[in-house]
Parts: structure tokens; sequence; C-alpha cells
């Protein structure tokens, strides 16, 4: 059981934003879906609310635990998530040309999703164990910690969520007070990495989908399609929307992965301006509210896990948002709490959970 007397320095806005924006999911959802290739109109919907439930109880799970508990067990996280990231790589299950999942029967798992928090919290447990990451050792330190996993997810291959890695670092390193020099290093060894990672590190599917982003003529038939369709959507839903479970792209399947990556899309094209201003401003509260709780946290581990978990959803919401209107390269990054998939909104739910624990116990209970 929960201490009473920790509800009362519960963030409930944070929390009841987080749930709005669930079930504003799930609303979107079943409007996205309604005329899938499964013929079932209701098969999405009914499963991300299931997902939505299930995020309730992972939430008050993590809130169960006194955070601290989560650092004395970061060892066996980080190879337990490592395991999983490998057992992919063996068993997972192949779909579009990416191995990312592991069918469980009942459930198609995706471990690189759940290794977003577990990155997140042995992070934060080894830099506060470091003290201070001012020696070009502790910063090679972290960011060996960090590379192993974006290797065994680049692999996969998912370029989209080893870039997420990539921002939760930079801002946890950041949240650490990061050295200038550190700071300078990095952006040098970026510049001069950049052109050997494009000719050797990208796939060519993967380097189109860049030069699409700058000429969808490009590729008029493939990504450059999905892109003009997205845009058209979003267009077209103006100031007020074409109404909702009624946006032609999005209802007659011009519009791709509309329950999923473009999800946003369909928020435009049926909700307009005014749904999509409502979306992105109760997002960025979510990111602003765990900062709060960053601000407040008693100790440099709770600190790291709220900025960690902000920069998160934060990253994601600015590069799914900006790949639907031309701004960004299209990825498979999904929208947080709104884009269908359980794996996805389960990780996370455990991570509003954690930033929610860090909030409620960020002084002592005296009486």
């Amino acid at each position: 059981m929960i201490d009473k007397k920790l509800w009362r320095t519960m963030d409930w806005a944070l929390y009841l934003v987080y749930l709005g924006l669930s079930l504003f999911g799930v609303l979107m959802i079943a409007s996205a879906s309604q005329n899938n290739a499964l013929g079932d109109p209701a098969f999405f919907w009914t499963r991300q609310s299931v997902w939505v439930i299930l995020g309730q109880v992972v939430l008050l799970i993590a809130l169960r635990f006194d955070y601290r508990f989560f650092a004395r067990m970061s060892i066996p996280i980080y190879v337990l998530t490592i395991g999983l990231l490998l057992g992919v790589l063996a068993v997972g299950v192949t779909v579009g040309g990416a191995q990312r999942w592991v069918n469980l029967g009942f459930f198609t798992f995706q471990p690189s999703e759940f290794a977003k928090i577990a990155v997140i919290v042995t992070l934060a447990a080894h830099i506060e164990k470091l003290g201070a990451v001012d020696t070009y050792y502790r910063l090679a330190q972290v960011i060996l910690h960090v590379a192993v996993p974006i290797a065994l997810i680049v692999v996969q291959p998912d370029l989209g969520t080893a870039l997420v890695f990539l921002g939760i670092m930079a801002a946890v390193l950041y949240a650490a007070e990061l050295p200038r020099r550190l700071i300078a290093f990095l952006g040098a060894s970026a510049v001069v990495l950049a052109p050997v990672v494009w000719s050797f590190g990208l796939r060519a599917y993967q380097r189109a989908r860049l030069l699409v982003f700058i000429d969808p003529s490009l590729d008029r038939m493939g990504t450059g399609f999905h892109l003009m369709q997205s845009i058209i959507a979003v267009g077209s839903g103006m100031l007020a929307g074409q109404g909702l479970f009624a946006g032609p792209q999005s209802q007659l399947n011009f519009l791709p992965e509309q329950h999923t990556d473009f999800i946003f899309s369909v928020i435009g094209e049926e909700l307009g301006f005014f749904g999509t201003a409502m979306v992105l401003v109760a997002m960025f509260f979510v990111v602003y509210r765990c900062l709060q709780v960053a601000a407040l946290a008693k100790d440099d581990f709770g600190r790291y896990i709220a900025v960690g978990v902000a920069s998160w959803i934060a990253f994601q919401l600015i590069v799914n948002t900006g790949m639907t209107v031309g701004m960004m390269p299209v990825t498979g990054l999904p929208l947080p709490f709104l884009s269908y998939g359980g794996s996805s909104y389960l990780a996370l739910s455990l991570g509003i959970g954690l930033v929610l624990n860090v909030g409620m116990r960020h002084r002592k209970i005296l009486f």
C-alpha cells in the first residue's frame, strides 16, 4: 500500500492530463481505424483501451516503491534490457523488414520501447554514482552506457528509436551540468562523424527518407507519398477540421499508418488547428510538469529520471508532429500517449509513474 500522506504531494494535474491524452488517443484511434484492412472497426480502439487500463496498473506499481529502489536495481535492469534486445535479434518477429518485436502469443512485445525507460533509470543511477561528468573518461563511460542499447536497436534496424536515446542522453548530461569543453567536444565529434554515418551507418532507405524530407517528389509513390498525403490531411482540416470520423484522407485510407505513426495527421484533418493546438498544449504541459518535478527532486537520481522522461516525450512529440507537416524526416516514432501500440503506451505509463513517484517523495514526510 502507498502511504496516505504521500497522496497529498501527488501531482494530480500531471496525472489527469496524461490520462486525458490517453483517452483522447483511444477516441482518435477509433476514428482513424474505422475502415481498417481487418474489417473490424473496433479492433484497434478496443485493444488500445485495454492498454490504457493496464497502463494505470503499471503506473500504480511504479508508485508503490520508493524510486530509490530502482537505483539499487539499476545493474539488473540494465542487464535484463540488453538481454531482451539481444533476444529480439535471435527470436524476434520481422515486420516490414524490421526485426523489432517478440511474439508472446497474447501480446507482441517491443523491447526497445521499454529500453527507453530502462536506460533513463540506469543512466540516472550511473551519473549519480559518478558524482559529476567532468572528465573525458567519465563522459566515455556515459556514452558507452547508452551506446550498447543503441547499437542493438540500430541493427534491428530502428534508427528513429536509437535517436531518442541520444536525445535522452543529451538532456540528462545537460541536467548533470556537463562542462562546456565537453559539450564542445561532443558537438565537434558529431560534425566529424556525420559524413561517416551518412556513408556507412545508414541504410539506403534511411538515406532516401532524409532526401525525401528535403524534396518529397523524389519518391512520389513511397515515403514521399506518405508525407504528401499527411500534409494534405493536416492542411485540409483548417481551423475546425472536417469533423470527427469524417476525414476523407483517413477514412478512405489515403493516409498511411493513420492509427499509429500518422495519428497527428488524423487529428489535424478531423479537428483542425484547434484540435492539434489542444494536443500540443496538453503535451507540453506534461513535459513542463516533468521538468517541475525535476527541479523539486530531493536528489540527483530523481532529477535525472524526471529530465529523462521529459526529454523522451518532447523528442518524440517534436519528431512525430514535425514529420506529419514536412518539418522532420519520416520515422516510425509514435506520438506519445496517442498512437496505437501497447509496448509504447505501457513504457510511457511507467515513465510517468516514476516521475510522479519522484514528485511524491521530493521531501520527507514529518507528520
